[in-house]
């Protein structure tokens, strides 16, 4: 499943700002693996820039679970678990589940066309088992859902969550773990209780997507 990508908004950006940037969509794009370790020294010569910011920025990527840190031991990527794979799958289905309840009763009809329109796009994907065009779609879905979503608490934790499940859902994904079959059954249920305006259905048909019901251990 592919990392969702943020536009960023082209105001002007301290140093720590432009590095942890930098940083980030490194992580993300598997430019530095997951485990890796961030040498200071390295860094610097990479970006070009002082210790100082490179430091504010690892800390702050380790504030939302990018990185990990240890006194004194290392600085690195942060390690993934594939045995996490399925609760991480689940907290990122519950944070969406929950944004779902609170905007299909809001949206407008452009909204909503908007949203059907994109369901519409996703569910010949999944019948293809096209998991590059499926998980790119389906963190646009994401994405639509949050935009139209009104509450703006939920909005600003969702999205506070988001860059580390998606990390740590990608780099654990494999063509044997993708649930076909819940998706498919999934999404066309999240369809229908959008198009017929109904908030639960529409969170029970994510939470189908997302395997809340599975034991995670």
């Amino acid at each position: 499943m592919p990392i969702p990508s943020t536009p960023v908004p082209s105001v002007r950006k301290t140093m720590k700002e432009r590095v942890e940037d930098q940083l980030r969509m490194a992580i993300l794009d598997g430019t530095l693996q997951p485990g890796e370790v961030l040498n200071d020294a390295e860094l610097q010569e990479w970006l070009g820039v002082s210790r100082q910011p490179i430091r504010e920025a690892l800390n702050r990527l380790a504030y939302i679970g990018l990185v990990e840190m240890e006194p004194q031991r290392y600085t690195r990527v942060a390690v993934v678990d594939p045995q996490d794979r399925l609760a991480v799958l689940q907290t990122l289905g519950a944070l969406f589940g929950g944004v779902i309840r609170v905007t299909v009763p809001s949206l407008a009809e452009e909204q909503r066309g908007s949203i059907l329109t994109h369901l519409d796009r996703m569910l010949p994907l999944v019948a293809a088992n096209d998991a590059e065009q499926h998980g790119k779609l389906g963190w646009e879905l994401i994405d639509l859902f949050i935009e139209y979503c009104p509450n703006r608490i939920l909005v600003r934790a969702t999205r506070g969550a988001l860059e580390s499940l998606a990390f740590h859902l990608s780099a654990t994904t494999t063509d044997e773990n993708l649930a076909w079959e819940s998706f498919a059954d999934g999404y066309l249920d999240l369809r229908d209780a959008v198009a017929a305006d109904e908030a639960v259905k529409a969170e029970l048909a994510i939470e189908q997507v997302f395997q809340l019901a599975s034991p995670t251990k």
